[in-house]
């Protein structure tokens, strides 16, 4: 080491620095640089230390200046400094300070507001500067521990700043702007968690007490003024609130209440209840299956076990990521909300350049299509042609499905064709050029049924024959585990002229679109499939449908595939295949039937229970299940492509846009994944960390520093 860099480390004995400290200073200096000079300027000093440390040593994270006893007194104190705001990365030093105490006395006491002391200080600006000098050289926020002495301040470490969320993201685009991260460097150093903390602005805590705690089944954050009815939730919005909606459970009759909602809360359900699923597609915070309170719809009264009551009226703030529900409201700030609105830019640009398992969205409007499409999505996964029916709509097609062969009937499948025409030309138009898969009529025919109790406690009422003919018809139809019974191609097999006009609504809406010079590109998607030949039955009417509008699927453009989401299904993948242009694995309704499971009973007290006990790592229905699903989904693969190599296969449901579901997908050779407009980004990122895992072609540059 040169003389001036031993005279510069004997000066510092003036400032407290231990003899040993200072050795072994002397011996790591003379390690990292045997012909280091440091300048006389401390900030000169600690840009000299941090380059020679760094050149030495690129992967180092740390950079130690020694730690010495604290003169006491009013002029010296010990400090943590941060170079930017770790909830939106905004670039100012940020940190507290403790008056006459040690580094070890300021975690466990805390201290004051750096940011109040560091302009009034004489020490201020010299600290700012070289906080500042060491993100320079570092090239990342830093956090930096620090000493005062007598006035004059003392860099102790400096260490890259651990952020996460907006903080993260804002650092990340910063640099990636500069030129200073490739695509797949920027990537790599985002995990789709802080992309969901930044967009749904999820903070680590919430300064605001626990009311109750449930299943969050859709991200984000949002306070409101609490109502118990879907009626009381359009009331409010029109009256200018922003309502937080509590039901028992969602109906499709609800959708009104749930559009106007700014947060959903339901007693029971999970993850792919209805509450949850329509919440995802819209972006609302959602938490289901309350583990810790009773909702008493009468007294318009939620009760917790912790003893708090809440009305209507009361404010609280839902979050849909953890699950808590709190008192009390909390505002969005516009850092939080700028960080959402400038996250898709950068991250979209970076993506793009690095390929991977495509992204598809689960649109069932035109308006999602597009918003799915600007968020960087490859096509359409997933439309469902049930949600075309939600609210007041559902009652056509309550009336189909009750209806008697005759005028009726023919008049409300007119009704319902118009209507699918309509919105299926919505969402083909938005995302023409790219694929749209649009699935048959999926859920159970009970859903769309009236309420058995309801209407016996009406035909009782009123003694109308109309109302006593409709309970006749809803007991005849009602079945005692309707996940299980009619639905999907069983509903239209058992119903072919609704298997039919929904064929006829899809092919009209796409020949129109191309006579328009539109580059239409649907895929119809038939459910639950179980036997191959449910899906020749389906062929048989689209050909038919085709004919009868004078040309043939081929040339209309229109393919058809199958839903795997029953394990027969799965085993019988190759003869399936040879009957289908495309498979789509529907993860939710396999899971449950692989595992033997009530969807939304099972994740209100089973699954949780289970986790607790050590049983279950995490439930199947929000990680996928690879040992036994997995292994069914790699089979499925594997079967379909050695009879139809040029298959697309593709995966729906409320595991495939997790990370390591991506990457499972993505190893066994599936062409797609869907999910719901916001959480297309993260998929994005998932698959981009897959493909870069994959291809072990960029090396991570801050690891460290995460």
């Amino acid at each position: 080491m040169s003389p001036a860099s031993r005279q510069w480390l004997a000066g510092l004995a003036g400032a407290g620095f231990a003899a040993q400290r200072r050795a072994e200073l002397v011996a790591a200096l003379a390690v990292a640089d045997p012909d280091a000079v440091l300048p006389d300027d401390p900030v000169e000093q600690v840009i000299a230390v941090v380059r020679a440390l760094v050149r030495a040593e690129p992967g180092a994270a740390r950079l130690e200046l020694g730690r010495q006893p604290l003169w006491c007194g009013p002029d010296s104190g010990s400090g943590l400094a941060h170079s930017c705001d770790l909830s939106t990365g905004r670039p100012v030093v940020t940190g507290s300070y403790l008056a006459g105490g040690s580094g070890a006395q300021l975690l466990t006491a805390g201290g004051v507001d750096l940011g109040e002391l560091i302009d009034t200080q004489p020490w201020g600006p010299e600290l700012r500067q070289a906080v500042h000098a060491a993100e320079t050289e570092l090239g990342w926020p830093v956090r930096v521990e620090f000493v005062v002495e007598h006035g004059r301040a003392h860099i102790v470490s400096t260490t890259r700043a651990s952020l996460h969320g907006a903080a993260l993201l804002r650092a990340v685009a910063t640099r990636y702007e500069r030129g200073r991260l490739t695509p797949g460097q920027a990537a790599s150093l985002v995990d789709p968690l802080d992309v969901e903390q930044a967009r749904s602005m999820t903070g680590p805590s919430l300064d605001l007490p626990v009311a109750a705690r449930g299943l969050g089944v859709s991200p984000g954050i949002a306070s409101g003024a609490v109502v118990f009815s879907a009626a009381e939730a359009v009331a409010a919005r029109a009256g200018g609130e922003q309502p937080v909606l509590v039901l028992t459970e969602s109906k499709p009759a609800d959708l009104p209440g749930l559009l106007a909602a700014t947060a959903v809360v339901t007693e029971r359900g999970g993850l792919t209840s209805h509450a949850a699923v329509v919440a995802r597609g819209l972006g609302l915070p959602a938490v289901a299956a309350l583990v810790d309170g009773v909702l008493d719809a009468d007294a318009k009264t939620l009760r917790t076990t912790r003893g708090d009551t809440v009305r209507a009226g009361d404010p609280v703030t839902v979050d849909g990521r953890t699950g808590v529900i709190h008192l009390g409201g909390r505002k969005q700030s516009s850092a939080e909300r700028r960080a959402a609105l400038e996250l898709p830019g950068w991250l979209d640009d970076a993506l793009s350049a690095l390929p991977g398992i495509a992204v598809r969205v689960n649109a069932d409007t035109g308006a999602d299509a597009t918003a799915g499409r600007a968020l960087g999505a490859s096509g359409v996964g997933l439309c469902r042609i049930e949600h075309m029916f939600l609210g007041e709509r559902h009652q056509v097609l309550q009336r189909v499905l009750m209806a008697r062969p005759g005028p009726d009937m023919t008049e409300d499948l007119a009704t319902l064709h118009t209507l699918l025409r309509t919105e299926i030309t919505d969402v083909l138009a938005a995302m023409d050029g790219l694929p749209v898969t649009i699935r048959l009529l999926d859920p159970p025919r009970h859903e769309f049924l009236p309420d058995l109790t309801e209407l016996s406690l009406t035909a009782q009422a009123t003694g109308a024959q109309a109302d006593r003919d409709r309970l006749d018809i809803t007991r005849r139809l009602h079945e005692h585990n309707p996940m299980l019974g009619v639905r999907g191609v069983r509903m239209g097999v058992l119903l072919p002229t609704l298997t039919a006009v929904q064929i006829k609504a899809l092919a009209q809406a796409t020949l129109a679109l191309r006579r328009d010079g539109r580059d239409p590109r649907p895929e119809l998607l038939v459910p639950m499939v179980s036997a191959p030949a449910e899906l020749d039955f389906v062929r048989g009417i689209l050909d038919d449908v085709c004919a009868h509008l004078g040309t043939s699927p081929a040339e209309a453009g229109i393919s058809l595939g199958a839903m795997i989401e029953t394990p027969r299904a799965a085993l019988l993948a190759r003869s399936i295949a040879r009957r289908a242009d495309s498979l789509s694995l529907g993860t939710n309704d396999l899971t449950a039937l692989v595992w033997g499971l009530s969807r939304d009973d099972a994740e209100q007290h089973l699954l949780p229970a289970y986790q607790d006990l050590g049983l279950i790592d995490a439930s199947p229905f929000a990680r996928l299940d690879v040992e036994a699903v997995g292994t069914l989904a790699r089979q499925v693969a594997e079967e379909a492509r050695a009879v139809r190599p040029d298959i697309t296969l593709g995966v729906c449901g409320e595991q495939a846009a997790d990370a390591a579901a991506v990457r499972f997908f993505t190893e066994a050779g599936f062409d797609h994944i869907s999910c719901a407009p916001p959480r297309v980004p993260l998929a994005r990122l998932a698959a981009a960390h897959a493909a870069l895992a994959r291809r072990a072609a960029d090396v991570h540059p801050m690891e460290a520093g995460r």
